[in-house]
Order: C-alpha cells, then sequence, then structure tokens
C-alpha cells in the first residue's frame, strides 16, 4: 500500500510540475517556437549551443534552461546612402550612412554603395558559437570587411581624377569585397553595385569649373576647325575653278593651233595640186559650164596659153 501511496504521489507532482510548466510557458510564451521557412533556429541549453541548427517547424524546449534564436537565411540589402543612411531598418534592408575613406593625400572621400548578403544556413550555429549572436557576427563578418575594402579602394586613387575613374573604382571594390567574402564562412555576398562617387564641395566645385572650362575651349577648338574646314573648302573650290578655266583656255588654244594647223596643211596641198596643166583644165571646164564657146585652136587667152596647148 505504501508503495501505491508513493507512485500516486509522484505521478501528482509530475502532473503538477507539467501543468505549472504549461502554465509558465502560456504566460510568458516561452518553452516553444515556430520556425519558418527562409529561417533558421540556434539552441541553447545551458551554456552551450546545439551545433544543430533548427529545421523550420513547432519545436519545444525548456524555459529558462533552454533558448532558441531564430534568424532569417534570406539576403539581406545594405544601402550605404548620402540621404538614407539614418532610416530606420527592417529584416531584409539595412540602411547605413556612406562608407568613407582617405585618398593618396588623405583627403576624405565616400562612397554610397549597396551590397547584398545572406547568411550561410548551415554555419548559424557555429557563428554564435564564435561571435556570440548574429548581430555581432553581422558587425565582425560584414560591416567592418565593407568598410576596410572602400578604405582601401580610396586609398588607390586621387581626389583629383577619381570623378573621371568611375569604373575603374567599382571594378577594384567590388574585387576586394568579394576576395574578402571568399574567407568568410558565414555570409556570402550577393551583389555590390556602386550608386555614387562623393568627394569635398570645395573640391567638387573646382572641379566641375574646370571641367566647364575644358568644355568651352573644346567648343572654341571646334569652332576653330570648321572655320579652317571652310577655307580649306572655298580655297579647294577656287583652285578648281581655276583649274577649270586653264584647262578649258588650253584647250581652246589647242583646238586654235590645231585648226590653223590643218589650214595650212590643206592649203599648202592645194597650192601643191594647182599646176599649169590642171589650171588649164579647170578654165575650159567653167568655159564649158557657163555655156560660152571653147577658144579655137590657135587663140591666145590670159594667163592659159594657146588653145592648142589644151589637151
Amino acid at each position: 500500500m505504501e508503495k501505491l501511496f508513493k507512485a500516486i504521489g509522484t505521478v501528482v507532482v509530475l502532473t503538477i510540475g507539467a501543468v505549472v510548466v504549461l502554465g509558465i510557458m502560456a504566460f510568458t510564451k516561452t518553452g516553444f517556437a515556430i520556425v519558418n521557412d527562409g529561417e533558421r533556429g540556434v539552441l541553447k541549453t545551458g551554456t552551450k549551443y546545439d551545433m544543430t541548427e533548427v529545421q523550420p517547424g513547432y519545436h519545444f524546449f525548456i524555459p529558462i534552461y533552454q533558448t532558441i534564436e531564430i534568424d532569417t537565411i534570406r539576403p539581406k540589402l545594405i544601402n550605404y546612402s548620402k540621404t538614407e543612411g539614418n532610416k530606420p531598418d527592417t529584416e531584409l534592408l539595412l540602411y547605413e550612412p556612406m562608407l568613407e575613406g582617405l585618398d593618396k593625400k588623405g583627403i576624405p572621400i565616400s562612397l554610397a554603395l549597396s551590397i547584398e548578403v545572406k547568411p550561410v544556413a548551415d554555419q548559424l550555429a557555429e557563428m554564435y558559437k564564435s561571435d556570440g549572436d548574429f548581430e555581432n557576427s553581422f558587425y565582425k563578418k560584414v560591416k567592418q570587411p565593407n568598410r576596410e575594402a572602400v578604405q582601401a579602394t580610396l586609398s588607390k586613387f586621387s581626389v583629383d581624377t577619381i570623378m573621371d575613374k568611375r569604373a575603374e573604382v567599382e571594378k577594384t571594390v567590388t574585387d576586394l569585397i568579394k576576395k574578402s567574402y571568399a574567407k568568410n564562412p558565414y555570409f556570402t555576398l550577393e551583389g555590390i553595385n556602386l550608386k555614387d562617387i562623393v568627394v569635398p564641395k570645395a573640391i567638387r566645385d573646382k572641379q566641375l569649373e574646370v571641367q566647364a572650362a575644358k568644355q568651352e575651349a573644346l567648343k572654341s577648338l571646334e569652332l576653330v576647325k570648321k572655320t579652317e574646314n571652310e577655307a580649306k573648302s572655298r580655297e579647294a573650290k577656287a583652285q578648281g575653278e581655276a583649274n577649270a578655266m586653264k584647262i578649258e583656255a588650253q584647250c581652246k588654244g589647242d583646238s586654235v593651233l590645231i585648226e590653223a594647223t590643218a589650214q595650212a596643211k590643206a592649203n599648202k596641198l592645194l597650192a601643191n595640186s594647182l599646176t599649169d596643166e590642171v589650171i588649164k583644165v579647170q578654165s575650159i571646164e567653167a568655159w564649158r559650164a557657163g555655156g560660152s564657146q571653147v577658144p579655137k585652136v590657135g587663140a591666145t587667152i590670159p594667163f592659159i596659153g594657146k588653145v592648142e596647148d589644151l589637151k
């Protein structure tokens, strides 16, 4: 009988204990956790972390003695901005002031960037064990490496020329950040975008003045070239007209010379062909063509001679 009472007492105590625990859990809303898709949990029992991440689902744990920390494993975008640096963060979007660094001469320059990182799901427990919690690890493994990469990048450039080397700046900072995340076991780099390069206002104003002067000089140079081209065009046109007139005159001269030469040759040939015999025959033909009677044999015709000489 005594054993029976002891067994009943044990059951009652356990039941009361269970009710108390459940009551505490219900009242304090502890003792169970819901891990959603896109999240992982890290269970801590006493002072030690369970090195297996808690998967999505419903999970119970012993209040006070155990805790479950739940973190997202979705990508987080950090917006380093000139105008939005003080906006409140959300779970997946963080707002930070621009990252700064010094150029070769020690002049401060700022970069506006957007950098997206993603927690490594199966390394959350190890991250908690190493750095204490998600926030500390995020600062050490994400924010600090980003800042160091920007500082190292800006030290390679000069404030005088950095505005004209945007592509080179973006490549340099991207390469350095990728190199940093290649050794990062807890976060992977999803993307990086350089939005703006900001130099001190006084220097920027001076750069704008120099740029405006260069553009004005370029316009003047283009105007000079245009004037030169127009002058060369007019010169070429005049030279072409002069050459055309010269060629035309030459052609006319050659034509006259050829005509004169041909006429002279013709006259010479004609003169050579007018022999006395030809002249006599042509005269007789002229008499006959005119209807006149041909002179009798023995008659004398001026410049021809006696008629009997004609054949």
